[in-house]
C-alpha cells in the first residue's frame, strides 16, 4: 500500500524543521545603573545581562557601584548577586577592574547562578 500526500502536507512537511531551527527569543529584563559610561569604559557588555536573562529568567538587574556588581531579581526578589569581573569571566572575558568592598554572598543552597568552577 503506499500513501501520498497531499501538496499541503508536503509543504508542511518541508517548512517543519525550519520552524525548530529558530533560536528562542531574547527575554528583556529591566537594567537599573548609573553608571553605564563606566562600564563601558572598563569593558563590560551589557549582552551579557541578556545572557543572565535567557539562561536563568532574571526580570531585573539593580547595579551597585560600590560592590561592582548588579542585584539580580526574580519575581519581584532579589536572589543573587553577580560582579563585573565574574560576568566578563563567564563570557570568557578578563577581569574588568579590581573590587576593594564585596557584597554579601548568597548561601549555596540558595544561589540561583551555577558557576562553572563551583563543582570543581
Amino acid at each position: 500500500m503506499s500513501t501520498s500526500l497531499s501538496e499541503a502536507e508536503i509543504e508542511e512537511v518541508q517548512t517543519e524543521p525550519k520552524k525548530r531551527g529558530r533560536p528562542p527569543k531574547e527575554k528583556k529584563a529591566e537594567v537599573i545603573c548609573d553608571h553605564k559610561d563606566h562600564l563601558k569604559k572598563v569593558g563590560f557588555d551589557f549582552d551579557w545581562l541578556v545572557n543572565l536573562t535567557n539562561q536563568y529568567g532574571f526580570e531585573k538587574y539593580e547595579y551597585l557601584h560600590k560592590f561592582r556588581a548588579f542585584r539580580c531579581y526574580k519575581d519581584g526578589m532579589h536572589v543573587d548577586w553577580v560582579d563585573i569581573n565574574t560576568l566578563s569571566l563567564l563570557n570568557g572575558g578578563r577581569r574588568l577592574e579590581p573590587i576593594l568592598l564585596r557584597h554579601q554572598p548568597v548561601p549555596p543552597r540558595r544561589a540561583i547562578i551555577e558557576y562553572p568552577w563551583r563543582n570543581l
